[in-house]
C-alpha cells in the first residue's frame, strides 16, 4: 500500500479530528493488516515520486483510492483576502500537532482572538467549528450552512455572515 503522506491513514488520520476518531484505532487496524501481509510505504505519491509504469510492472492489479482533498472554492469578492482558509488546510494541522509534529509558525492557521466564520455544512463544517472551539481560537463562532451553495441560498448565507461579523 502506497501512502503519499508521512503516516498511513490518509483522510482518516489527517482529515478527521482526533476527538471524533482516536488515531490508535487506525494503528490497531494497521497492525492487523501488517500481520496479514500488507506492506506499507509512506511518502509515496503515485504519479509523482512513484511511477505508474513501475507499479504495472511489479503488480498484477492496481487500485487507486484517492481521498477528497480538493476543496470547492467560492468565487466571491474578498475570497482572496488574508485569513480565509479551506477546511482541509485547517483540520490536518491540529491532527499533526496531536501526533507530535510541529507546524511552522508561518504556516500555522490559528484564529486566536478573532471571530471564526465557517461557510459550509455537514461534518467538515462541524469539525472546523469544534476544532476552533477546542483550541480556544475564537471570540465567537458562527456556522453558516450553505449546503447547496448556489444562487439565493449562498447570497442569504453571505448576508448572515456579514451581519454576524459586524455585530
Amino acid at each position: 500500500m502506497f501512502e503519499k503522506a508521512d503516516r498511513i491513514g490518509g483522510l482518516l488520520r489527517y482529515g478527521i479530528p482526533h476527538f471524533k476518531m482516536e488515531k490508535h484505532l487506525i494503528e490497531r487496524r494497521l497492525e492487523q493488516m501488517r500481520a496479514e501481509g500488507v506492506r506499507f510505504q509512506t511518502d509515496a505519491h503515485v504519479g509523482v515520486n512513484v511511477q505508474v509504469d513501475d507499479l504495472r510492472r511489479e503488480y498484477k492489479a492496481i487500485l487507486l483510492a484517492g481521498g477528497a482533498e480538493q476543496p470547492r472554492d467560492l468565487k466571491i469578492p474578498g475570497r482572496e483576502l488574508k485569513g480565509i482558509h479551506f477546511a482541509m488546510d485547517f483540520l490536518p494541522q491540529q491532527n499533526r500537532r496531536n501526533e507530535g509534529d510541529e507546524v511552522p509558525p508561518r504556516e500555522a492557521i490559528l484564529a486566536g482572538g478573532k471571530r471564526v466564520v465557517i461557510i459550509g455544512g455537514g461534518d467538515t463544517g462541524a469539525d472546523c467549528l469544534a476544532r476552533a472551539i477546542g483550541r480556544g481560537d475564537f471570540r465567537g463562532a458562527i456556522r453558516v450552512a450553505a449546503e447547496a451553495a448556489g444562487g439565493t441560498c449562498l447570497l442569504h448565507a453571505l448576508a448572515a455572515v456579514a451581519h454576524a461579523i459586524t455585530q
